[in-house]
């Protein structure tokens, strides 16, 4: 919103006092990332009883929730409504999430599956 005063300028309201685009986008997205961390979707526990395909669909599925862009066409593809992706690196994860991803991978190389 904005006002006049009397000499026909337009000032902002609270405009002194509003953080910066950017910094306001920063915090929901780590607010997000904290929210995501806390619904990781298979118990690292269940890792050693899923089939390859299992657990590459899980770690993509914790990637594209986690906003880290998908480098295969396969994974764009199955994960196409997904929020839209802002880094190719995965450091913007939590460190739970990370954690996590290296259980996973483990699980995965532990099974021979190809990729991990």
């Amino acid at each position: 919103m904005t006002s006049r005063d009397t000499n026909g300028s337009s000032d902002r309201l609270c405009h002194s006092r509003s953080l910066p685009f950017a910094v306001a986008g920063f915090l929901l997205l780590l607010g997000s990332a904290a929210a995501f961390a806390q619904t990781l979707t298979v118990n690292p526990g269940r890792f050693g009883a899923m089939t390859c395909q299992q657990l590459w669909y899980t770690e993509q599925e914790v990637l594209a929730e986690g906003r880290v862009c998908l480098k295969t066409e396969r994974a764009r593809r199955a994960f196409r409504r997904a929020p839209r992706c802002i880094s190719d690196d995965e450091s913007i994860l939590p460190a739970k999430v990370e954690d996590y991803l290296d259980q996973l991978r483990q699980s995965a190389r532990d099974k021979g599956c190809k990729g991990f």
